[in-house]
């Protein structure tokens, strides 16, 4: 096991690289995310909801680009938006369970657990503890991704379970034209049904709006317009020739 809890003793002297390289993950044309982040994600990133094959379990995914390995959202090793998805912000970081001390039974306290292997983990870089051993800047922003991800995980749940209830889902039939001869379709994936959503009852709305899942809808919806901006970026790299 690579993975341990994160202690201000055993990782006094750990650094985090927070470059964003092919070697650490970066490079992704899409990448999983939480619900619990739509609300900033919105902003710059198109939200689309993908359907596992095998599991047929829903997932929300950012689209970063349209190639593979392609980050649109990447230059010169470093981002270049105004928040990054928790996925691939955390880094080396996640969240465990501890059984704790203090009380019997079941009880666990959630840790921090690093994955010592990660090759972002070494003496360059970004301080996880000050000299004294408290928490560093950077580990306090880690905290707070871990944090979303973890509120997320359970907000997913609610979000995919009425999002099928009230059959507000529908596929996406994106045909992207980048230039006359390059051509992209999205397929396998889900957005709202604005019509759908337009057509519900006032309960339905009132239950889906207590839930936290109304706003979320319109998040998605909101977000499709990112995908003008995102052509933009392909078709200037593709004239620079990047």
């Amino acid at each position: 096991m690579t993975k341990k809890i994160l202690n201000n003793v055993d990782h006094k002297d750990l650094k985090i690289d927070l470059r964003a390289t092919q070697a650490f993950g970066d490079h992704v044309n899409r990448t999983l995310i939480f619900s619990s982040e739509f609300s900033e994600l919105h902003k710059e990133f198109p939200i689309l909801i993908h359907r596992d094959e095998n599991t047929q379990e829903l997932h929300a995914h950012a689209i970063l680009g349209f190639e593979k390995d392609e980050n649109l959202f990447l230059e010169n090793e470093a981002w270049q938006s105004t928040h990054i998805p928790a996925t691939l912000a955390r880094g080396p970081f996640s969240i465990g369970l501890q059984k704790s001390d203090q009380q019997q039974g079941q009880a666990e306290d959630v840790v921090i657990m690093v994955d010592e292997a990660d090759p972002r983990c070494g003496a360059d870089g970004e301080s996880v503890f000050l000299e004294q051993g408290g928490e560093s800047p950077y580990l306090e922003y880690v905290k707070k991704v871990l944090q979303v991800i973890d509120a997320g995980i359970s907000l997913d749940k609610v979000l995919f379970a009425l999002l099928q209830e009230f059959k507000l889902l529908e596929e996406v039939a994106i045909t992207i034209n980048l230039t006359e001869d390059s051509q992209i379709e999205f397929k396998n994936y889900f957005t709202i049904d604005q019509e759908a959503l337009a057509r519900l009852g006032g309960d339905a709305l009132a239950k889906l709006n207590q839930a936290g899942v109304l706003g979320l809808a319109y998040f998605m919806v909101s977000s499709l317009a990112n995908f003008t901006q995102l052509i933009d970026k392909k078709n200037m790299k593709t004239m620079a020739g990047l």
